[in-house]
C-alpha cells in the first residue's frame, strides 16, 4: 500500500538547513530566556505595573507644591512673619536696645539707684531730712547722688525704654511659645532639605528628572531590543512547540577516525554481547565483517561486497554451524549502549542500492519480535522502501508494512524519522509524514540497528551496495 505518492520531498540540504536553523534559534531562544536582559525586563514589568509605582508616577505628574504639608508650613510661617507684634519684636531686637536695657539694668549705677531710691523713700531719710544739719549730713549726700543718677543718660534711657510700648511688646514676645513656634517654622522652611524639596516640587521637569521616569525609559528601551522583539514573536508564534518537547539522549555524527566501540557493536547483539561471536541467520547469504564498516567523509559506511569468507550461521535445529560465504556485509547496533521505549529516532542516510541487497534501519529488543522498521529497501530499485512492524504470531512472522515512494532514494541523503508514542508510530522522510500505525504498538525498550543483508541466492552483486549514515539522533519526550 502506497501512502505517500508526491513526486518530491523537500530537498535534504534545504530541510536539514531549516532544522539546523531551528536548532540554532531554539538555542538562542533558550539562552535569551535565561538572560540578564529578559530578567531585567520582567523585574521592571512587575515594578512598573505595581499599584505603588503607579501612585508614585501619578504623584510626580500631578502633585504640586501647594498640595503638600510643606507648603502649608510655609504659608503658616509667612502668615506669622506678617504679624505686627513679631515685626516690631524683630525690629526692636535688631536695634540692640534690649541688650542695652539689659546692660543698664545689670549695671552698678542702676543697682546703686535702686538702693538709693529705696533709702529716699524710707522713714529714716525723712527723719534725717528734718534735721538742721541736713545739708551737712550723709543723708543729703545720698540724696544728691540719687538726683545725679536720675539725670544720668543711661538711667534716663532705661526708664524711657522699659516704659515704652516697643519694650513691652518685646517682653510679651520674648521666650514665648509663639516666638518658639515661629522660630521652629523658620528653621524648617529655610533648611536645605526644605528648600531642595520646594525647588523639586516646583520644577516643571520634575517627572523627567525622577528615578521613576528613568525606570520607564529603561523599560521602553529594553522592549525595543531586537533580541527581545524576536523572542516575543517566537514565543507568541509558538515556533518551537515540537522541538521543545524533545530531549536528546543519544547521538553520533561519526566524526572520529573509527567507529565508537562505546556506542556500537558490530554483529547481532545476541552473539556479540552474550557469546562474543559473530554469526548470521540461516536465511542470510552474507557474513558480517568489521572491515565492511568504515568512517569516511560522509559518516559511517556499511559496504556489501563480493568477497569469500568463512563464518558461523545459526541453524534453528543444529545451532551454530560453520559456513563459507561468497558475500560480506556489516551490521552495527546500540544493543550495549542505548535502548529506549517511545521517543523520536532519526538518521541521515544514503543508500547505494542493488537489487540483491536489502538495506535496513530497524529497532529491536531482547526478542527478535517485535521489530520496528524505520526503512527497509527490498525492491529492485531505490524508488521505494517499506516501513512498519515485524511481529510474531502463532503461525510465524507477520509483517505490517507500508510502501513509501516519491523519490529515487539513492540519489541523495534523506533524513528518516520515527516518532514512537504509546498509541502511535509515525514515519517521516525529510519532515514529511509518510505513514502511521496505531495498532500493535511495542512497549518495550529497543535498540538501533543498521544492516545490509542478502537473503536470496545470487551469483554476484551487480554493483556497489553501500549504506552511508551521516548521523543518528535519539530523543525522549520531556515531561
Amino acid at each position: 500500500m502506497a501512502l505517500f505518492s508526491s513526486s518530491k520531498y523537500p530537498k535534504t540540504a534545504k530541510y536539514e538547513a531549516e532544522q539546523k536553523q531551528i536548532k540554532t534559534d531554539l538555542e538562542r531562544f533558550n539562552t535569551y530566556g535565561t538572560s540578564d536582559e529578559l530578567k531585567r525586563i520582567k523585574e521592571l514589568e512587575i515594578l512598573l505595573n505595581s499599584a505603588e509605582f503607579k501612585q508614585k508616577v501619578d504623584k510626580l505628574k500631578n502633585e504640586r507644591f501647594k498640595d503638600t504639608a510643606e507648603f502649608r508650613q510655609l504659608q503658616k510661617f509667612k502668615t506669622q512673619k506678617k504679624s505686627g507684634e513679631l515685626k516690631k519684636y524683630f525690629k526692636y531686637l535688631a536695634s540692640g536696645m534690649p541688650e542695652k536695657v539689659k546692660q543698664i539694668a545689670e549695671s552698678p549705677k542702676r543697682a546703686e539707684l535702686a538702693e538709693l531710691s529705696k533709702y529716699i523713700k524710707s522713714s529714716e531719710f525723712q527723719s534725717e531730712k528734718q534735721q538742721k544739719e541736713y545739708k551737712q549730713s550723709e543723708a543729703f549726700q545720698k540724696f544728691k547722688r540719687f538726683t545725679e543718677l536720675t539725670k544720668d543718660a543711661d538711667i534716663k534711657l532705661y526708664e524711657k525704654e522699659v516704659n515704652s510700648a516697643a519694650f513691652k511688646n518685646y517682653q510679651n514676645i520674648h521666650n514665648s511659645e509663639r516666638l518658639k513656634t515661629f522660630q521652629e517654622l523658620e528653621l524648617e522652611v529655610t533648611s536645605e532639605k526644605f528648600v531642595t524639596f520646594k525647588n523639586w516640587m516646583e520644577d516643571k521637569k520634575r517627572f523627567q528628572k525622577s528615578e521613576e521616569y528613568s525606570l520607564i525609559q529603561e523599560y521602553d528601551k529594553l522592549l525595543k531590543s531586537p533580541d527581545y522583539k524576536w523572542y516575543k514573536k517566537v514565543e507568541k508564534d509558538n515556533q518551537f512547540a515540537d522541538n521543545m518537547k524533545w530531549q536528546l539522549v543519544f547521538e553520533d555524527e561519526f566524526t572520529a577516525q573509527h567507529l565508537s566501540k562505546e556506542k556500537w557493536i558490530t554483529g547481532y547483539y545476541w552473539g556479540k554481547a552474550l557469546l562474543n561471536k559473530t554469526y548470521v541467520l540461516e536465511n542470510e547469504k552474507q557474513f558480517f565483517v568489521d572491515d565492511n564498516i568504515a568512517i569516511g567523509g560522509s559518516g559511517v559506511q556499511i559496504s556489501t561486497k563480493n568477497q569469500r569468507t568463512e563464518g558461523l550461521v545459526w541453524d534453528s535445529k543444529r545451532g551454530f554451524m560453520p559456513k563459507v560465504f561468497n558475500f560480506t556485509s556489516g551490521l552495527m547496533s546500540t544493543g550495549q549502549s542505548h535502548r529506549q521505549v517511545y521517543g523520536k529516532i532519526e538518521a541521515k542516510v544514503r543508500v547505494e542500492h542493488v537489487s540483491q541487497v536489502k538495506h535496513a534501519f530497524w529497532l529491536v529488543g531482547e526478542k527478535m519480535s517485535p521489530q520496528i522498521d524505520v526503512f527497509r529497501f527490498e525492491d529492485s530499485n531505490a524508488k521505494s522502501h517499506i516501513n512498519g512492524l515485524q511481529l510474531m504470531n502463532g503461525q510465524g512472522p507477520k509483517q505490517i508494512a507500508k510502501t513509501v515512494k516519491g523519490a529515487s532514494f539513492d540519489n541523495d541523503f534523506y533524513i528518516y524519522s520515527l516518532e514512537w508514542e504509546k498509541d502511535k508510530l509515525t514515519w517521516f522522510v525529510n519532515g514529511v509524514k509518510v505513514s502511521e500505525q496505531t495498532t500493535n504498538i511495542p512497549d518495550t525498550p529497543m535498540y538501533l540497528v543498521f544492516s545490509s543483508h542478502i537473503t536470496e541466492d545470487v551469483e554476484k552483486l551487480d554493483g556497489a551496495a553501500n549504506m552511508n549514515v551521516e548521523w543518528v539522533r535519539c530523543y525522549q519526550h520531556l515531561n
